[in-house]
């Protein structure tokens, strides 16, 4: 008698165990990445106290709102998720340090984002270093000094920060001034924008386009020169400083500044009561809920670096310093792109109280 086999011993036992994990894996990575694409279209306020202890009544609360690293990016339709949050922010002046412009070199959403300020509110830019350059010193069929998307700014209301500017506010004076002036030897560049401006003129007719945008850039940068010669002249002590920089400035910046500045304007920086950077972007790359990825060689360089090296207030060489989160990604990094890192401006307030 023949002994049937079952059918059930036949069978194999089917190997869908990693099929599962790998549909389970590529699941998760999708979830992950529709929500950063939501995170990245979103935008959040930062509210930041800066105590600065020799400030004035009429100063006391005193708010700034800082925005950095645009890059272009619109937030809806005419930036309307920026002004949805800061329908209920309040704010007396706003600093934009740098990076505003698309990587192919477009501004309009620059413009749409200046758009959303009042107009009695003074709004202070410098550019950055992926942003075109704001003065033209080659030919580009026109007289103008300035980029384009620098003039269209002023149009807007808008201020390019080259020199400093000066606010009354109530009895107190506040300025508002490029990080560059700091270490500025204004006789030794004024002498050298006077040379070339003679070596220019003397062409003649002969000069090529380029060159007479060359002698424009020259004379203008001689009017800055002038402008922010009396500016500091009318600076005085008791006066707030609040100096605009696009890349973060570094204890081997703070010195070599005082070093530029002489023995005898080495505490001149210190007279400065907050710096504004932008530029690491909070390191662009950050992991879910932790730290950044990765710090550029200009932030210290290093894995997993803390947040004080690329984001937020600190304390440098004495200098007070605020590093913008960013709204954009930098072409600085390997890949642009935010990870993790939800876009953020920031209402900073000036207070004479410590905190801890």
């Amino acid at each position: 008698m023949r002994r049937s086999r079952s059918v059930f011993a036949e069978k194999k036992p089917r190997r869908t165990g990693w099929i599962a994990y790998v549909l389970m894996f590529l699941f998760i990575l999708a979830a992950a990445v529709a929500l950063n694409f939501i995170n990245n279209g979103r935008v959040v306020v930062v509210q930041q106290d800066v105590t600065v202890t020799s400030l004035q009544k009429d100063l006391e609360k005193y708010r700034i709102l800082h925005i950095s690293d645009l890059h272009g990016n619109e937030f809806g339709p005419n930036q309307s998720t920026i002004a949805t949050m800061l329908k209920t922010a309040r704010y007396n002046a706003v600093c934009v340090t740098g990076d505003v412009c698309a990587p192919d070199g477009s501004y309009d959403a620059f413009l749409k984002l200046i758009d959303l300020f009042a107009p009695a509110v003074p709004v202070f830019f410098i550019a950055g270093d992926e942003d075109p350059e704001p003065i033209l010193t080659s030919d580009h069929g026109e007289d103008a000094v300035k980029a384009d998307y620098v003039l269209a700014a002023e149009a807007h209301g808008a201020v390019y920060l080259d020199s400093p500017q000066r606010l009354q506010v109530g009895k107190c004076a506040l300025w508002f001034s490029p990080e560059s002036i700091y270490g500025l030897d204004i006789e030794s560049s004024r002498a050298a924008y006077l040379a070339r401006r003679e070596s220019l003129l003397g062409i003649g007719s002969a000069m090529t386009p380029d060159e007479s945008a060359q002698l424009r850039a020259v004379e203008y940068r001689l009017g800055v020169l002038q402008a922010i010669e009396d500016a500091l002249q009318a600076m005085q002590p008791e006066d707030i400083q609040i100096a605009l920089t696009h890349h973060p400035l570094t204890e081997d910046t703070i010195k070599t500044l005082q070093q530029w500045a002489g023995a005898e304007r080495n505490d001149f920086l210190r007279g400065v009561a907050l710096v504004l950077a932008g530029h690491y972007n909070a390191g662009q790359l950050r992991l879910p809920f932790g730290r950044a990825i990765r710090a550029l060689d200009s932030a210290g360089g290093g894995w997993f670096p803390a947040d004080r090296q690329l984001v937020g207030l600190s304390t440098v060489q004495g200098v007070t310093q605020y590093i913008s989160p960013g709204l954009g990604a930098s072409g600085a990094y390997p890949i642009r792109f935010r990870l993790f890192n939800t876009p953020a401006v920031t209402v900073l307030t000036l207070t004479s109280a410590l905190s801890f």
